[in-house]
């Protein structure tokens, strides 16, 4: 039994530093790029509860702010009876962060994610469940050169 529990914390290790090394290489795409006003782990606080948000932009002329979480997720190893939930949980945890910004300010969502999965229909399922809370969701390698 000790070898599975090794094998899934090893597992679960590896899913980290996939996630560590995709925010570090998004992160590093956004700096001087957008807005000087770019906020990198920024703190957030709502009703008592603590947490940073990825990235935060601040655009002063219209008084608009960004969010944007950065999520390595591999929705092909989700299973089937979980995509509804992990996109409901990504979009909690974003709308956690913009009801501490809302006022006075406009906030525009997304979730940047590495790639779109390639199971049929699920591209378009986790897209749908953002976009019906307000969510942009992005697929990065859909926007590199």
């Amino acid at each position: 039994m000790p070898m599975k529990k090794d094998k899934s914390f090893r597992e679960f290790l590896e899913q980290v530093r996939r996630g560590r090394k995709f925010e570090e290489w998004e992160r590093s795409h956004w700096k001087g790029r957008i807005n000087s006003a770019a906020q990198f782990e920024a703190f957030t606080q709502w009703k008592g509860k603590r947490g940073r948000v990825d990235i935060q932009l601040g655009l002063e002329e219209d008084e608009q702010v960004v969010i944007v979480e950065i999520k390595a997720t591999d929705w092909d190893h989700i299973k089937e009876d979980r995509v509804r939930t992990t996109a409901l949980q990504h979009a909690r945890q974003i709308w956690r962060y913009i009801e501490a910004h809302l006022t006075p300010l406009d906030v525009t969502p997304a979730i940047v994610y590495p790639s779109p999965p390639k199971i049929p229909g699920r591209k378009e399922q986790v897209e749908e469940i953002l976009n019906e809370r307000g969510i942009q969701c992005v697929w990065r390698n859909e926007y590199l050169p």
